[in-house]
């Protein structure tokens, strides 16, 4: 297969096209591929057209608006995955497609997680708080997971176990945060779209940023907050990788490189769920929750009003709550509770600076 693409590389007549009323570029027609297969291998169209399903099942081409996979004729237009015009913001991507047998998702996760929890070891305080991204950027760990996540380019994704699905794009997401954080800074406190959704991977032949793996996969495709289209739209093959519910918790899981956010972790397959309900406790522990009694207030974390939709109404926060709270918070909590008057929920101030 990357003989037949170094060799259509060169070929196939790549050039831009106007279709549908607008201007699509670096591509080519099903049927310039076809021929270009029939000429190299000698073979007939019907084989030619089985081989560029192949090529497109290994995403080194894609349909320019992902409708297919692939199929003969000149209205069917493809290009290769280097060309893609969001080639620019995908920073696990150097220049070329990464043309080797990827190893299997999980077996890259697996490694990422690995040398992850090694720059965490040498590069973050002892409570995992604070990470030095200038050393972190310097350090020999960060140069081992810039070559790995190139893998993740061509990985097939649709193999990855459903039960590993939910750590993977957890570790995914704090991963490529940590590397956003050192390619293109924190956060904004007011547009923040260069670090949330311009950020990017492409993973399986797809874009991924930090903003679709919450909202699209790990919610369930849910609407990101004042947004009002989904992430992944009806047809879109990352679907196939979203949650089925959403889980509140992944919301104490992710860190976004602030000191308002949750502390930075990494998840196993095999213990990702008690794993989410003490990386719960430990967030409310350390501030994500505050309780006061003489005015009845209960001061929370604003993540919780920015994914309002994942916790329900005000007085079933309360009982979620109580789950996740040490035994102090929990007994003033209960008190409000039970004694039935009115509660009053306040959500506190979003510290954007970088925890650095």
């Amino acid at each position: 297969m990357v003989g037949i693409v170094r060799v259509l590389r060169h070929r196939l007549p790549i050039q831009d096209r106007f279709v549908r009323v607008k201007l699509v570029k670096n591509c080519f027609s099903g049927t310039d591929m076809v021929d270009g297969i029939v000429n190299h291998l000698d073979c007939s169209r019907k084989k030619a057209v089985e081989i560029g399903k192949e090529l497109a099942r290994k995403h080194f081409i894609h349909h320019v608006f992902r409708e297919n996979d692939f199929e003969d004729g000149n209205q069917n237009l493809y290009r290769f995955l280097e060309h893609d015009p969001a080639v620019p913001k995908y920073y696990n991507f150097r220049g070329s497609t990464n043309d080797g047998e990827p190893r299997p998702a999980a077996a890259i996760g697996q490694r990422m997680t690995r040398i992850m929890l090694a720059i965490l070891e040498a590069y973050a305080s002892d409570d995992r708080r604070h990470l030095d991204y200038g050393r972190i950027a310097a350090s020999e760990e960060f140069r081992r997971y810039a070559n790995l996540v190139q893998e993740l380019q061509r990985a097939d994704m649709t193999q990855l176990p459903a039960e590993e699905r939910l750590p993977f794009f957890l570790n995914l997401h704090n991963a490529m945060a940590i590397h956003a954080v050192v390619r293109v800074g924190q956060p904004g406190a007011v547009d923040r779209r260069p670090f949330f959704s311009d950020f990017q991977y492409v993973v399986g032949g797809h874009p991924y940023s930090l903003a679709a793996i919450r909202n699209g996969i790990l919610r369930g495709n849910r609407r990101q907050p004042y947004t009002l289209a989904k992430p992944f739209g009806s047809s879109d093959r990352r679907l196939e990788l979203a949650q089925r519910r959403a889980n509140p918790l992944v919301h104490f899981a992710l860190c976004d490189a602030t000191r308002s956010s949750p502390t930075v972790r990494f998840y196993t397959a095999q213990g990702v769920e008690p794993e989410l309900r003490h990386a719960a406790r430990e967030f409310f522990l350390h501030g994500g929750v505050e309780i006061d009694l003489e005015s009845r207030t209960v001061h929370l974390t604003r993540i919780i009003k920015w994914y309002s939709a994942d916790f329900g109404q005000d007085r079933d926060i309360l009982r979620w709550l109580l789950n996740y709270l040490d035994p102090t918070k929990a007994g003033l909590l209960s008190h409000l509770l039970n004694e039935g008057g009115p509660i009053s929920i306040s959500y506190m101030n979003y510290d954007w600076s970088l925890n650095v």
